[in-house]
């Protein structure tokens, strides 16, 4: 055990060393990645690996090698590294384990590349490690009393429960919120009064909502995505019309732009970035929910239909998860839904997967720790507080607690800072919103 301890020790510190010899490294040596991200992981990930490979021996002579490799997630290092440097060590070859681990690495890029890779199972090793951590917030809404919320509530990980963070400048429900770069983004929506087209957004270092450029078109109901930088504002309505409007936000410049239109209008429609392209999910187009969906390709200003879902729906959630998208509950014409549906972009394909523990119309979800949480909505009856999160290795939503306002319309992001950072404005699980 002391063994262990120390060898563990060895390794923490010379972890730590490594780091720092990279950092400077690569600021003295960023002429070689000429600001392309992915030449620069090559780099850095052949530096470290080259000084780490002492260690890697010593971890070899112990006996050791395949527990230090459980910890390296394998797979999301790049192919050419992959293949080029990892799989063509000979203390890595010489031990079955660790070629186990290759062999699960080799498949998950086969699986990213649309290749049928039979029995294969995503892994702890197969999730990036930004998509086990970050604070869940859940921003706006309405609850009973007909009245849109400014406050926010935010998710403790560690702790497992919710308390209130800072509040917005606006009351919004129907909101779109997203959280790019570390800050969270709240778009359009409507105060009670009126439609908004405004933005404000909140950054955790400050714990401040600052108001940001608005949108050319006043809406609720709207879906944000961001790909490659840029958020995309998609679809909505007001009380009048069913939106295919769709904008583009420049993070730096901050001001909007217009892009190409969806071929058909969208309120309470969904959406999330997958892949090279950005997807708009059900909605209402004035007339009826739909189960049509298309995907816009950015290189091309493009809206194209893929295949439309199992059932209609509007208001629904959407989110992404190991390379597929989730979508969650939402309103038919009649009722609130607990189905879900699965949709792979590599086969094309829907599937039905486990139901909600109850319907959720105008549900808020997002992605983290590895599953799909549902924060609130409306079951047909009464608004809801509970949360639920979905596990797909079981296939099962579970129950995970609640937030204090029980709301619907509210929007749903995970963001990139820590607890910590947020400041708690205490007004505590006694101020509870009548539900009904």
């Amino acid at each position: 055990m002391a063994s262990e301890s120390v060898n563990a020790n060895q390794a923490r510190n010379h972890c730590t060393k490594v780091k720092r010899q990279q950092h400077q490294q690569i600021k003295n040596r960023s002429s070689i990645s000429d600001g392309d991200g992915e030449d620069s992981f090559i780099f850095e990930a052949n530096e470290a690996w080259k000084d780490f490979h002492g260690s890697l021996l010593r971890f070899y002579e112990n006996g050791e090698l395949c527990d230090v490799t459980l910890k390296v997630r394998l797979p999301l290092l790049p192919v050419d590294f992959l293949m080029g440097v990892v799989a063509k060590e000979q203390i890595v070859k010489q031990n079955l384990k660790c070629r186990d681990l290759l062999d699960e690495a080799r498949n998950y890029h086969l699986h990213l590349s649309s290749r049928a890779v039979p029995d294969f199972e995503y892994s702890i090793r197969t999730t990036s490690r930004k998509q086990t951590a970050g604070v869940l917030f859940c921003v706006g809404g309405r609850g009973g009393s007909g009245d849109p919320f400014r406050s926010i509530e935010c998710y403790s990980i560690s702790k497992n429960s919710w308390f209130f963070g800072p509040e917005m400048n606006s009351r919004r429900r129907h909101v779109g919120v997203i959280s790019v770069e570390g800050k969270v983004y709240a778009v359009g929506g409507h105060d009670g009064n009126e439609h908004l087209g405004s933005m404000e957004m909140f950054d955790p270092f400050t714990n401040k909502w600052m108001m940001k450029a608005s949108m050319n078109t006043k809406r609720r109901g709207i879906a944000l995505a961001s790909l490659g930088g840029p958020i995309y504002a998609i679809g909505g309505l007001d009380d009048n019309t069913c939106f295919s409007d769709v904008e583009r936000y420049d993070i730096e410049s901050d001001q909007w732009s217009t892009v190409a239109p969806m071929n058909s209008p969208r309120g309470g429609v969904g959406s999330v970035a997958l892949i090279n392209h950005v997807y708009a999910v059900g909605g209402n187009d004035g007339v009826a929910s739909l189960s049509s969906v298309e995907r816009y390709d950015p290189h091309l200003d493009k809206w194209i239909e893929v295949k439309e879902m199992g059932q209609r729906r509007a208001g629904n959630g959407v989110s992404e998860l190991h390379g597929c998208l989730y979508v969650v509950g939402g309103f038919d014409d009649n009722s609130p839904l607990s189905s879900v549906e699965r949709y792979d972009p590599r086969n094309n394909k829907w599937d039905y997967v486990a139901a909600l523990t109850t319907p959720r119309g105008g549900v808020g979800i997002a992605t983290v720790m590895g599953k799909i949480f549902a924060v609130g909505g409306h079951n047909g009856n009464a608004y809801l507080n509970t949360v639920e999160a979905f596990d797909p290795v079981l296939n099962r939503w579970e129950l995970v607690g609640s937030v204090s306002h029980c709301r619907a319309g509210a929007g749903v992001a995970v963001c990139a800072c820590l607890t910590s950072q947020i400041r708690d404005v205490g007004h505590g699980s006694n101020n509870v919103v009548d539900c009904m």
